[in-house]
């Protein structure tokens, strides 16, 4: 895969908000946005041929090991969404992505999600490297992604201005 056929970013999820994943202020709850953004990891991943067929035939998983979520707008009950996704950076053994939520009929962010990932060997527990020919077509999604402007809060800090007193 060359750098120049990979899309940028990439279309990784599509959906719609369905109606177990509303909570009760009426738009989709915080913990279904980790779970969209899984189900556009999984596509994202799969371009580098790490699918779940390769992580049960060789006993590895994939570990969390950092998220960051900004809540933007509202998703609400049946609005459409699509995810954005972007591979910011890969290592022999983590992957840094960026996610997208985006209002699919009115075009607005609804949420960003960043992610630090690491490969894990189910027996050991322990993070072991991708395979070297997967380390090449991350790097080669990495290096597309890369060539393009990076989207605003990717490595954002959590932080607080000082509150005026009242």
């Amino acid at each position: 895969m060359k750098p120049s056929t990979i899309q940028t970013p990439l279309i990784t999820y599509t959906d719609r908000v369905r109606p177990e994943w509303i909570d009760q202020n009426d738009h989709m709850n915080t913990m279904h946005y980790k779970t969209v953004t899984n189900f556009a990891m999984r596509a994202l991943f799969q371009l580098a041929g790490l699918h779940t067929e390769y992580l049960q035939r060789e006993q590895k998983t994939l570990f969390q090991l950092e998220m960051h979520i900004c809540y933007e707008r509202e998703l609400r009950r049946d609005d459409a969404f699509e995810i954005h996704s972007w591979l910011m950076g890969a290592g022999p053994k983590r992957l840094h992505h960026f996610h997208e939520i985006i209002h699919s009929d009115k075009g607005y962010r609804a949420a960003t999600v960043e992610l630090m990932t690491v490969h894990i060997d189910r027996t050991t527990r322990r993070s072991q490297p991708f395979p070297e020919e997967m380390q090449r077509e991350f790097a080669h999604i990495a290096l597309a992604h890369g060539a393009v402007p990076r989207p605003d809060k990717v490595s954002r800090a959590i932080s607080m201005t000082a509150e005026s007193p009242r």
